[in-house]
């Protein structure tokens, strides 16, 4: 019996807008095992509300066609079901895809569908909403949060808004409790890394691991400029941030934080803008997403 897969797609993530998506599907799954139907999202929260649908028609996989909030839509419905992710990065960061090692090639990332290649991989909440390869509090909160008031997109645009906060954004004092330890401590932001990706395969969190039932809590001190440049921004980018005296990596399964200042709390939940908040509540919910993943890794 073919297996059943919906293609969820949002058609306006990412800058590859042209992309004849269905045609490259057709090309590139087998049509021998794949029974394919696909969907278009019309609105931010549609893409989880068709993924919602159709794991109640019992579709076998559902694919996510777009950037790290597109797959968040549609993962955090199939949480605990019987229902597969697949992974078709089709936008800017692509924190998720580049952890499984699912090629940023829309054929190639297609194409590895065939092999059928199913692993269980945690999830994580933070205050009651799902994320899957990171959350955060702090200085990269902030910088999504006017981003995500500005009605102009692009990597460009998100820059300058990286560059402005990082000389006027303050340090915060938080109070961290887990399950072992109770830990205060200032920090520029706090990285919630379920996955080892901020995205554009920059690593926060190498160790991280989706199949260990663990989050991993980066705390990350104010850098100075000059410091940031010469040394912090190179271990960034060559895998080795754990490496940076910045950095403090704290294992846990569950977490509560609550500001010390008084201060409101930042939150992006996979990069995107979550708001503000003065308690945020992590847990993981070890391997409780099905995803198809490259073969070798």
């Amino acid at each position: 019996m073919k297996k059943r897969i919906v293609f969820i797609i949002n058609p306006i993530s990412g800058t590859r807008h042209s992309d004849d998506i269905e045609s490259i599907v057709r090309k590139e799954l087998s049509a021998d095992v794949f029974d394919i139907s696909f969907r278009y999202t019309e609105r931010q929260g549609h893409g989880g509300e068709i993924a919602e649908e159709e794991v109640r028609d019992g579709v076998d996989i559902v694919a996510a066609v777009g950037g790290d909030g597109t797959i968040n839509e549609v993962a955090s419905k199939l949480v605990g079901t019987g229902t597969a992710l697949a992974v078709v990065p089709h936008g800017s960061g692509n924190g998720l895809a580049y952890h499984l090692h699912i090629p940023i090639s829309l054929k190639k990332s297609i194409k590895i569908i065939n092999n059928l290649n199913i692993i269980d991989i945690d999830t994580c909440l933070v205050n009651g909403r799902n994320f899957f390869s990171i959350a955060g509090i702090g200085f990269d909160a902030k910088v999504a949060y006017d981003f995500s008031r500005d009605v102009q997109r692009g990597f460009q645009n998100y820059l300058k808004y990286i560059i402005k906060n990082f000389f006027t954004y303050k340090t915060s004092k938080y109070h961290i409790t887990t399950t072992n330890q109770d830990i205060d401590t200032e920090a520029f932001f706090i990285t919630f890394a379920n996955s080892s990706q901020w995205g554009y395969n920059i690593k926060i969190a190498p160790q991280a691991s989706v199949q260990d039932g663990k989050l991993n809590l980066c705390i990350c001190h104010r850098p100075m400029f000059v410091k940031m440049l010469n040394i912090d921004l190179p271990f960034l980018l060559s895998d080795h941030f754990d490496k940076s005296t910045l950095v403090k990596y704290v294992e846990c399964e569950k977490a509560v934080i609550t500001s010390r200042d008084g201060k409101p709390i930042y939150l992006h939940i996979d990069g995107d803008a979550a708001g503000l908040t003065d308690t945020v509540t992590l847990e993981v919910l070890p391997k409780s997403l099905k995803t198809i993943i490259p073969l070798f890794v």
